[in-house]
């Protein structure tokens, strides 16, 4: 399924609101100018707030390119058209819900 190219200046939320971080693995394949995340990256969970159960913590993404690599990795996807917070291609590790929310990508490159 064809997907949006996530790089380090998406914007994504635990779904309580604690801001995802990512060191990118690579910087040298970049979209919109900054580095393009891959299956290589530590998405880090940031001031998640929740205060019943265990914060959240790491972000585990699913969606990834069958076909386009950079340093020799799958790119991450977000197969669903950004329109405001949507649910992102991976899951939270956390207290439930365990959806991150992606707020904003960057729109020129689309993979498979």
């Amino acid at each position: 399924m064809p997907g949006f190219v996530l790089s380090a200046a998406a914007v994504v939320t635990c779904s309580h609101g604690g801001q995802v971080k990512v060191m990118p693995a690579q910087t040298r394949a970049l979209a919109s100018g900054t580095p393009i995340l891959t299956l290589a990256d530590q998405l880090t969970v940031a001031g998640c707030p929740v205060t019943t159960g265990p914060p959240c913590s790491l972000v585990k993404w699913a969606s990834v390119s069958g076909r386009v690599t950079a340093s020799g990795q799958p790119v991450l996807l977000q197969p669903v058209p950004p329109a405001g917070p949507v649910p992102g291609g991976g899951t939270v590790v956390g207290s439930p819900p365990p959806v991150p929310l992606v707020a904003a990508v960057q729109l020129r490159v689309v993979a498979t």
